[in-house]
């Protein structure tokens, strides 16, 4: 009997879903029908209505024009819930969102355009600049749901920029633990390496030092900067290892990690920091100061301002 209820459930669940399409097919008739009316009854104003293609581009000239103000009031007539003759196109509602002036406007464009779409690239793209704007409004356990909804979306093979930020978002709201897991979701996935792993990996130690498990934050950052030649990956693992280092009370590896990004990295403004850190400690032993080679970039490194985040 539970199977025959459950069917009987999916049953009526697939009969209203069939009652509903008819009733959007019959909103897009009624608004073709409309369009055609006054197109029939006013041929110049059908002629002036750009296709969703050409408005997109002029919007995008306008704004490489630095006109981004015209180019937000042309597309939000077009998207008049009113009478914008592209009120129900996904593609311009798109393009909206991510030219509108504010949090609010981005979330109501981007939501109208997934109620319009059924497109997976569009409705990935809607759920990310919705999560975009939760996390910049610190909103971050929406913004984690968002992109966990953008990553439902997306057509890649194995985790992307959406599982990234769901879990930056997870320990932004400052759930170290549900971050651990997130972020090591990402970085063990697959037999080999991806092009985010190392992101991740930087991420799941962040997230254990967070978590209070510095000996395991440590070990993470300095395999990290083991494994990857890339700069920008070993000059944030080496800078990582020796906080965890120090806070796990490990001074002597905190040093070391400090003086291998001085030696490798020396120009970068995690060096600057690094210096700073090593004039700090006070040394029992002469041999733990860092050499006189690695400080020779201090005058011209010491006034690097901090990279865009």
């Amino acid at each position: 009997m539970a199977t025959a209820g459950a069917v009987t459930r999916a049953g009526h669940g697939s009969m209203s879903a069939r009652r509903r399409k008819p009733s959007e097919a019959v909103a897009r008739v009624a608004l073709t029908a409309a369009v055609l009316t006054l197109c029939l009854a006013a041929p110049a104003w059908c002629d002036d209505i750009p296709t969703p293609e050409e408005a997109v581009e002029k919007a995008r000239a306008l704004v490489r024009q630095g006109q981004q103000s015209d180019a937000e009031v042309y597309l939000s007539e077009l998207v008049s819930e009113e009478d914008g003759p592209h009120a129900g196109n996904a593609i311009v509602l798109m393009e909206a969102a991510r030219l509108a002036d504010s949090a609010e406007l981005v979330r109501a464009y981007a939501a109208r355009a997934i109620e319009r779409t059924r497109r997976d690239a569009i409705l990935e793209a809607a759920h990310m600049l919705r999560g975009d704007s939760y996390f910049a409004e610190n909103l971050y356990i929406t913004a984690s749901q968002e992109y966990e909804a953008a990553a439902r979306h997306s057509s890649r093979r194995g985790p992307g920029p959406a599982e990234l930020k769901r879990a930056r978002s997870i320990l932004a709201a400052g759930d170290a633990g549900a971050a651990v897991e997130a972020y090591r979701a990402i970085a063990e996935w697959g037999a080999t390496p991806g092009e985010i792993t190392p992101i991740a990996e930087i991420g799941l130690a962040r997230a254990l030092l967070a978590a209070g498990r510095t000996a395991e934050a440590a070990e993470q950052f300095d395999i990290t900067a083991r494994v990857y030649e890339e700069a920008e990956v070993r000059v944030r693992a080496l800078a990582g290892a020796a906080e965890s280092h120090e806070a796990s009370g490990a001074d002597s590896a905190a040093i070391a990690a400090l003086k291998r990004l001085l030696a490798d990295h020396p120009d970068s403004y995690e060096a600057v920091l690094a210096r700073e850190r090593l004039r700090t400690y006070s040394f029992a032993d002469s041999t733990l100061l860092y050499d006189e080679a690695s400080d020779t970039t201090a005058a011209r490194g010491d006034t690097l301002e901090s990279p865009e985040q």
